[in-house]
């Protein structure tokens, strides 16, 4: 059990929070967690979910795949249409030209995209420790161009299970999610098969539950996502 006034952990049959002294009866919050697909309501108790390899979990991932993909696929040969689409309606390209160009742009479009797949689909899941977190500003450069803008870098440090030292670093302006979400002393578990990756251990102590699918924010009580009402990591 634990104090609903200060979150300290209480003993099975305590009247009072030794911490604070709030009555248990009216501070108690319950715990539940259970496996094999059961629900899942209430404050979980510490520990990392069974459910990573949930069959309703992974046809969402698997939809959200396909229509990305299917996405890509009208987006590539948008600028050769559109230089084409120009040189008919002016005299100041060629199609030769129009051609060119639209198919370079569309193929700097097409790496992108399968850039993107791929990195969506690599790297290795691990368990660690958040140790530390620091945020600076700094030059970045924008898009491709050789100007920088400055912004501000967050740095999340991590020792994983294996003893390895890892850097999570995210930008200003883009999703900030393992700063916001991580804090120090946190163990949690790095998913990068999801959407968004990161599960922590005392899921209790965090601010909400994101969807692994959609990124939304949920309640740590929630047992399914309120947006795409997939399971939770509970």
């Amino acid at each position: 059990m634990f104090c609903q006034n200060c979150r300290t952990q209480i003993a099975d049959g305590a009247k009072f929070c030794p911490v604070c002294g709030a009555a248990v009866q009216a501070a108690v919050m319950q715990r539940f967690y259970a496996g094999n697909g059961a629900v899942r309501q209430g404050i979980p108790a510490p520990g990392f979910s069974d459910r990573v390899n949930d069959p309703e979990i992974l046809a969402a991932i698997g939809k959200s795949r396909r229509a990305a993909m299917i996405f890509a696929m009208f987006i590539v040969p948008l600028p050769l249409i559109g230089f084409l689409i120009y040189s008919s309606k002016s005299d100041k390209m060629e199609t030769s030209d129009a051609l060119k160009y639209g198919a370079i742009v569309s193929a700097v479009f097409l790496l992108f995209a399968v850039f993107s797949f791929f990195k969506s689909r690599s790297g290795n899941s691990y368990e660690g420790v958040v140790t530390d977190k620091k945020e600076k500003e700094t030059y970045r450069h924008r898009n491709s161009s050789d100007d920088r803008e400055l912004t501000t870098q967050y740095t999340t440090f991590v020792q994983t299970s294996e003893g390895k030292l890892k850097k999570i670093v995210e930008y200003e302006g883009s999703q900030i999610w393992a700063y916001n979400y991580l804090n120090i002393g946190d163990r949690f578990r790095y998913h990068p098969q999801f959407h968004f990756p990161y599960e922590r251990y005392d899921k209790a102590s965090g601010p909400c539950i994101y969807c692994v699918s959609c990124g939304r924010k949920n309640p740590v009580e929630a047992d399914r996502c309120q947006k795409c009402k997939i399971p939770l990591l509970k």
